[in-house]
């Protein structure tokens, strides 16, 4: 076996067969499966038995410890050269694990690879990721640069990365920040790998209010891995007063959107601040961070079309299902 696809489970619901269907499905059986039960009462095996054909093993934890123990429990278990992250609601087409696999074997330098996907549930477009390392690590300053489900990674890289708690909802635009601290090597390919479901528990619907609240604290964490101290230092003010928000095109916090001068003032700041860092990816940053400035002072345009557009990648078939609701 090459990879070990890991699922975080806690509380499926009835989507939770049609995903492991899927793994039946793959045109690849170069897979084995790990499930983290993650205090479901009943406990999870029997149901997985019932339905998945691949070789697996379900980790039970007797009470729930949330997703980070359990994806970490899963990749710590992994004995294959390669992890694949799936959620337990999420649909995927049938040769998602063959194309990751036949990418990460053409492309031995890369540690962590992701994959564009279709958001379903509750209207439909595509999620793509920029492709290339430098952009990938200057985008990490608005937030996550993977699409989380259609993560492949080295299993050893991943062994020596953790999942970092603290990071309530966050964990995974954490841990990419940690990887590129690190040196990871990180590509997105524009592949339509995974069907992401947004309805019902998944966790991406919360309230705007809170969203922005925790993006506020992860903005922080963002630029001060990213840039360092001391220069991150004069940015945390302007994050406090929504500026950042603006910039990467959200809702600040209590809805208290800044002036415009504030915004391009701290504009002016961040691209100062990123001037102290020594790296490749800096020049596009900053270039950046100009564009977002004039977008959020109207005098840019904002491709708001780019995601339907994405969705002509998408396979006939793929179309009549999704927009047929029988996923």
């Amino acid at each position: 076996m090459h990879a070990t696809v890991i699922i975080p489970c806690y509380r499926p619901d009835r989507n939770f067969e049609k995903m492991l269907a899927d793994l039946n499905a793959q045109t690849s059986k170069d897979f084995c499966v790990i499930l983290a039960d993650d205090g479901n009462n009943p406990p999870l095996a029997p149901r997985v038995a019932e339905k998945l054909t691949r070789p697996h093993e379900v980790i039970r934890f007797d009470q729930n410890r949330g997703i980070v123990a359990g994806l970490n429990a899963c990749v710590a278990q992994a004995s294959t050269p390669y992890v694949i992250r799936m959620d337990a609601d999420d649909r995927m087409p049938p040769d998602r694990i063959e194309k990751q696999l036949i990418y990460m074997q053409a492309h031995p330098n890369i540690d962590v690879a992701g994959a564009a996907m279709v958001v379903f549930g509750s209207g439909l477009r595509v999620w793509s990721k920029p492709t290339k390392q430098s952009v990938i690590k200057a985008s990490l300053l608005w937030g996550p640069s993977f699409n989380h489900p259609t993560l492949i990674a080295k299993s050893a890289f991943m062994k020596a990365n953790p999942y970092p708690s603290g990071f309530h909802l966050a964990e995974d635009y954490a841990l990419w920040l940690q990887m590129s601290r690190s040196g990871a090597q990180m590509a997105n390919v524009r592949d339509v790998l995974v069907y992401y479901r947004m309805e019902g528990q998944n966790t991406s619907q919360t309230g705007a209010h809170l969203r922005a609240t925790r993006y506020r604290d992860m903005f922080k964490h963002a630029v001060d891995t990213l840039i360092g101290q001391p220069a991150a230092a004069s940015l945390h003010s302007g994050i406090d007063l929504g500026c950042h928000h603006v910039l990467a095109g959200m809702v600040p916090p209590d809805g208290c959107k800044p002036t415009t001068q504030a915004v391009k003032s701290y504009a002016q700041t961040l691209v100062q601040a990123l001037s102290c860092v020594e790296d490749s990816w800096v020049s596009y940053a900053q270039q950046d961070v100009m564009k977002k400035c004039r977008n959020a002072q109207g005098l840019g345009r904002w491709h708001k079309l780019e995601s339907i557009w994405d969705l002509r990648r998408l396979r006939l078939s793929a179309w009549r299902v999704l927009l047929s609701g029988d996923l």
